[in-house]
């Protein structure tokens, strides 16, 4: 034993950690975070960003693609997201919004549709979107829902604005620069 020099043992126990370490960053994103990515960007509904990591949480930034519907979108980032065991509670679905005009018409129309949210009498907002496009020129509005979410589109002139507003009472978003 007491031939045994500590030097050499210390090299091979720091070349043989940092090998472990390495090994293990280049596992996750060879074979974890760069399929994730690439999946992202074969989404057909939408442009898709991520950011964040699995330990603090994903922030999903969608680019509805003209012509798809928001709930459509939505639903494929989650489906990609599933597929690699990503859990809804460790991401946040947000929106890329660019101001527009048609933020003032969503500005007009904020009491209605947190009333509706409110009351939970989502049977209004078919007869809100009409009203929206009867009184604004040119405007396309509409909404739809599924289990987890309601999902309200403005679109006119190459413009877009949507929202998701969430069913379970939870931060509704109506305002500007919610959180």
């Amino acid at each position: 034993m007491k031939d045994m020099k500590l030097k050499p043992m210390a090299v091979t126990f720091i070349v043989c950690l940092a090998l472990l370490i390495g090994g293990g960053f280049t596992y996750q994103y060879v074979a974890q975070e760069k399929p994730l990515q690439q999946s992202l960007e074969q989404a057909q509904f939408s442009n898709i960003q991520l950011s964040g990591n699995k330990n603090e949480g994903y922030i999903v930034t969608l680019d509805v693609i003209d012509g798809n519907t928001l709930a459509l979108a939505a639903e494929e980032a989650r489906n990609i997201l599933s597929d690699y065991k990503i859990e809804p509670v460790s991401y946040t679905i947000q929106l890329k919004q660019e101001s527009t005009s048609l933020e003032k018409v969503w500005q007009d129309h904020l009491f209605e549709i947190a009333e509706i949210m409110a009351n939970k009498n989502y049977s209004k907002l078919p007869e809100l979107m009409h009203s929206i496009e009867a009184s604004h020129e040119h405007v396309e509005a509409s909404a739809s829902m599924d289990q987890q979410n309601v999902y309200i589109s403005l679109v006119a002139d190459n413009q877009r604005f949507d929202q998701i507003l969430p069913l379970d009472g939870g931060t509704m978003g109506v305002w500007n620069n919610e959180e």
